[in-house]
Formats: structure tokens, C-alpha cells, sequence
């Protein structure tokens, strides 16, 4: 028998699948790879994990309720699925030397206080500088002590480490064709902790965002002996805190300029210097129901080729909670000079209200949180009798974090002085003496990832995966409350059939991420637009960071 009859028929099937793989490589990299912040990294799936979430055409198990809902009706019988996660992220970050203020705000601001706290100071260069004060972050590092998350009931919590377990469940009605199930995982799960004293305090001490979802009811339905739907809906926590001091270097000026301009006298007045501190700023708020739904198609025309959709729809969470503002001595002092000689009566005129001048202000805040629509399309194609690729393709619409709006149920001293400032400086405004607009301006982003699985036998297989995830925050809108820029995803990971009705499966990831964002770039962190507080504690400093996150996934699943 000729041998060719028989290379032949592989070499065009291998060919075949190759031109799918190429077909499929030449529209990834026509796109633009934009990546998506931490989405998908703490849902903890090992087979998502190990692949770098390319498995929306290779849904894994009772997860699919997550990452492709049609992909629970390859469930046969009953199945649950038990897991645990692990994350270990390293924050660090180096701050550069002022390039602001200029000689001419120097001496503006050396003629404004002259005669109170900067007297004996020389009508020189280096008077103007003494006066103004040098930046205790100019040329410091910083980093994150312990990992910090949003609890439900306990508020934003150190743990020694990061840990969560979580599961779900499925089964299949054969007399129906459908599959039904539910899971609890956490698709979104950040946060840290930072020492008091550490430079980068000024944009968190303790920040943690959680989204929990407890409650999933999903089914998925065969349309055929190729094509699946599934839709879910997901019932979640969201949660989110922070703690954290407040400075703003390009309040004082403006302030004081306008005194003067309204015929008011400053001279004597004890006035918040540009690098003291305002206070320290917490909240916690939550909300326990937050509902959404997924939507998801797997197509497989051949046993060696499948191609899957996801839609995931926006989120809307009205969180609410307690705050607490713990002035500073020293702007305790300016509010209360200003509110015991009367002169704040003056901030009518600019869009303020008396001060309080009260050491510490509480109360509720409320703030809409929306986590963004998105959509993901995938293939998975076996190369090899023993070898499957897949590539994914996703979008996120991050656009709709234009701002973050806290609403206060009454006026707080700080966002009060910056309501003025904004006034005096003619700039967007983003405070009220109730309310602060926290800009984001992030941007939607497409991404892609590939993983590779290797059937080494019957019972194990290994995986592999890439995913560069570009930022979705521009480098105009980089701060170190959220210090995350362009990454990458590598991961690696196993499954191993422990008999006919079990197996377990792990992964390990790693994320590496860097920015270097130059003086006055960001409007988010190091604005040197006079007058633009909210909210710009690094005026003009540059600044680079540095994340490193470890991150292992294990999972036993079995069929009951």
C-alpha cells in the first residue's frame, strides 16, 4: 500500500485547521490589543486561568456560567465543582522631583503671605521657595503592606492573604435537553493596604473593590447537535472602601488670590499651606443586590472546531454607606479663622456655604457604580489529534467611567473649599459642598488572548496562555488609587482525570505591569492646572509603578 494515501488526507486536514489558526491570528492582530483592568482574573476557573481566559469557544465546566452560559449544556448528568483561589500582589511605585511651581507663582504666593506666616523670609528666590515649602513625596518610593479586601458586613479588611473559595453546581434534564446551574465566584476583587506614612497615602491607605456573585440561575439549551444558547442571571454584592489622606497643593493660591480680589483680608489668617495635609477621608459602601444577566453561544460544526459568543451586560449598583472626614489640624485651623471672623459668609458669592470647622464630619454616602457591558468571541481549533489552540477576542466598554459622583448627605468642609477654588479657577467643576466628582475619563478597549491545552494521555493535559492587556486608563488618567497600566498575562496550568467521575485542575498566573507617567501628565494624580483639586495630590510630580500579581487557581470537580 502506497504510504502517500494516507499522509496525504493528514496533511490537508493539519493544513485545514492551520488556515483556521491563520484566519483567526491575522484578525487578532489587525486590532488594536487593548486589555481590561483585572476582568476575569479573580473569577478563579484554573482552566480559564491556565489558557489566559481564551475559552469562550471552550467553556469550562459549571464556570460557563461565567465565561460562555451555552457551554453548561456539554454538562451530561450532574456536576459540581468546588474551588479555591490565591493572589499575591506587590504595588510599588517611585515619585520624581517637582517641576511646579514657576518663579512667578512662587513670588505670587510669597507676596500673598508675607506678612503672616512666611515674615523674615528675603524677598528672594529662595525666600519664595522657603515660603511655598518643598515636597516631602519628591524623590520617595512606595508600596503595599498587607492585601485588603470589601467584605459584605465587615467593611474593607487586612488578611494576611488574599483567599477565597467558591464553587457551583449543574444538572442536566435529559427529558428537556436543558442544563441548568448556579455558582458563587467574585468577578471583580481588588484591593490593598498601605503604611500611613507611605508617600502614595494620599491616593489610599486601604482601597477595596469586590463584586460577589452568590446567586447565578443559568440555562443552556442544544439547538442542535452543534449549536448551544445559554443565559444567565446573576445576582451580586458589590462593595467598595477606601481610606485615605487628602492633600491638594492647587487649592492655596487660587484661594488666596481671590481673598484679595474680593477685598478681604488674608494677611492674618492661618491658611493651609500647599503641602500640608487636609485630612483623611473613609468610606464603605455597599449594595447586596445587584443584578445582571449573560448571554452566550457555542457553535461546533466539526469535533476539532468550535466557535463561541459572550455578552455580559453593564451592572448598576446604587452603593451606599457611612463617611468620615478627619480635618487636619492645620486646615481645622484655616476653616475655623475663616467661620469665627465671618468671612466664609463670603463663599455665597462663589458657590459655597459657610464652613462647618469641625474637627471630624460623618455621615451617608451614596454613589452609582456601574461595571461595563462587555463581549467576547472565540475559536478553538485541535491542530493536533493532541493539540487544541484558542483564541479569544474581547471588548469592554470602560468609557462609561467618566467619573465617579459621591453624594453626601451634607457639606463637607474640603469638598466646600474646592467648590470655591473651582469657581475662582473657571475649570470643570468637581465638587459641591456635598458632593465630589472623582474624573476616571478610562476608555472602552478591545483585547485578545490565545492558551494551548496538550493532551499528554487519557487522563492529563496541560495548558499555557498569553493575554497582553493594554490599559484602559490613558496616561492622562493614571493615579495611584487604581495603579494598573499596560500588563501582562502568563499563565500555565493542568487538569488531571482523577477516575470516570472526578478530576481536579490548577493553574498559576502571573501579571506584570508598568507606568511611567510624566510631571502634569495625568489629570487623575499630577495635574499642574492651577485650581484643578479634585483630585491632583502629586502636582507635578512624575511618577512610575510597578504591579506584580501572582495568582493560583485549584478545583476539583465531580460528577454526582
Amino acid at each position: 500500500m502506497n504510504k502517500n494515501n494516507h499522509i496525504k488526507p493528514l496533511a490537508r486536514s493539519i493544513l485545514k485547521r492551520a488556515c483556521y489558526i491563520g484566519t483567526t491570528a491575522l484578525c487578532l492582530a489587525s486590532l488594536n490589543a487593548h486589555g481590561q483592568l483585572l476582568h476575569n482574573l479573580t473569577v478563579g476557573n484554573p482552566k480559564a486561568l491556565g489558557l489566559a481566559n481564551a475559552v469562550t469557544a471552550d467553556p469550562p465546566g459549571v464556570d460557563s456560567i461565567h465565561f460562555n452560559p451555552a457551554g453548561l449544556a456539554k454538562i451530561k448528568g450532574r456536576q459540581y465543582s468546588v474551588k479555591f483561589i490565591v493572589a499575591h500582589t506587590e504595588l510599588d511605585a517611585s515619585f520624581g522631583e517637582n517641576t511646579e511651581p514657576g518663579a512667578d507663582v512662587l513670588q505670587s504666593y510669597y507676596n500673598l503671605r508675607q506678612n503672616a506666616d512666611c515674615s523674615g523670609l528675603p524677598n528672594t528666590p529662595d525666600g519664595w521657595q522657603n515660603c511655598w515649602g518643598n515636597d516631602p513625596v519628591a524623590n520617595q518610593s512606595s508600596s503595599n503592606a498587607d492585601p485588603s479586601l470589601m467584605l459584605p458586613f465587615f467593611g474593607p479588611t487586612e488578611l494576611p492573604i488574599l483567599a477565597f473559595p467558591s464553587g457551583g453546581v449543574a444538572v442536566e434534564d435529559p427529558s428537556r435537553g436543558w442544563t441548568i446551574g448556579t455558582a458563587v465566584y467574585s468577578p471583580e476583587g481588588f484591593g490593598y493596604s498601605r503604611d500611613e506614612d507611605d508617600p502614595g497615602a494620599y491616593q489610599g491607605i486601604q482601597v477595596g473593590v469586590t463584586r460577589l456573585t452568590y446567586f447565578a440561575p443559568t440555562i443552556a439549551m442544544p439547538v442542535n447537535e452543534t449549536l448551544s444558547f445559554g443565559v444567565g442571571v446573576n445576582f451580586s454584592y458589590q462593595g467598595m472602601g477606601v481610606d485615605t489622606y487628602l492633600r491638594a497643593p492647587l487649592e492655596t493660591t487660587q484661594f488666596l488670590t481671590a481673598l484679595e480680589d474680593l477685598n478681604l483680608p488674608s494677611g492674618n489668617l492661618d491658611v493651609l499651606r500647599p503641602y500640608e495635609p487636609l485630612g483623611r477621608l473613609s468610606m464603605e459602601m455597599e449594595d447586596f443586590l445587584s443584578i445582571g444577566f449573560n448571554l452566550g453561544i457555542l457553535w461546533e460544526p466539526y469535533e476539532w472546531l468550535s466557535f463561541g459568543f459572550l455578552y455580559q451586560s453593564e451592572k448598576t449598583s446604587q452603593l451606599s454607606g457611612d463617611f468620615k472626614m478627619e480635618n487636619s489640624p492645620e486646615f481645622l485651623a484655616t476653616t475655623d479663622g475663616l467661620h469665627h471672623t465671618g468671612l466664609d459668609s463670603a463663599f455665597l458669592l462663589l458657590d459655597g456655604v459657610p464652613f462647618n470647622a469641625t474637627a471630624v464630619e460623618s455621615g451617608t454616602v451614596e454613589l452609582e457604580y456601574i461595571t461595563p457591558q462587555n463581549i467576547a468571541f472565540g475559536t478553538s481549533v485541535k491542530v493536533l489529534p493532541n493539540l487544541k489552540i484558542n483564541f479569544d477576542v474581547k471588548w469592554i466598554e470602560y468609557s462609561v467611567w467618566e467619573e465617579l459622583n459621591f453624594k453626601f448627605d451634607g457639606d463637607v468642609d474640603f469638598l466646600n473649599f474646592s467648590s470655591v477654588v473651582y469657581a475662582i479657577s473657571g475649570l470643570k467643576d468637581n465638587a459641591d459642598p456635598d458632593a465630589m466628582r472623582l474624573p476616571r475619563n478610562y476608555e472602552d478597549v478591545w483585547s485578545v488572548a490565545i492558551g494551548a491545552e496538550y493532551q499528554v494521555n487519557d487522563n492529563l493535559v496541560i495548558r499555557a496562555g498569553y493575554e497582553p492587556r493594554s490599559s484602559a486608563i490613558p496616561s492622562t488618567s493614571a493615579d495611584m488609587l487604581f495603579p494598573v497600566g499596560e500588563a501582562d498575562l502568563f499563565s500555565a496550568g493542568f487538569g488531571m482525570q482523577l477516575d470516570s467521575t472526578s478530576r481536579i485542575d490548577g493553574a498559576f498566573g502571573l501579571l506584570l505591569s508598568e507606568q511611567n507617567i510624566g510631571a502634569c501628565q495625568s489629570n487623575n494624580a499630577n495635574n499642574c492646572k492651577e485650581g484643578d483639586v479634585i483630585y491632583n495630590p502629586y502636582y507635578s510630580i512624575p511618577f512610575k509603578t510597578e504591579t506584580t500579581a501572582y495568582i493560583f487557581a485549584l478545583s476539583y470537580d465531580k460528577k454526582f
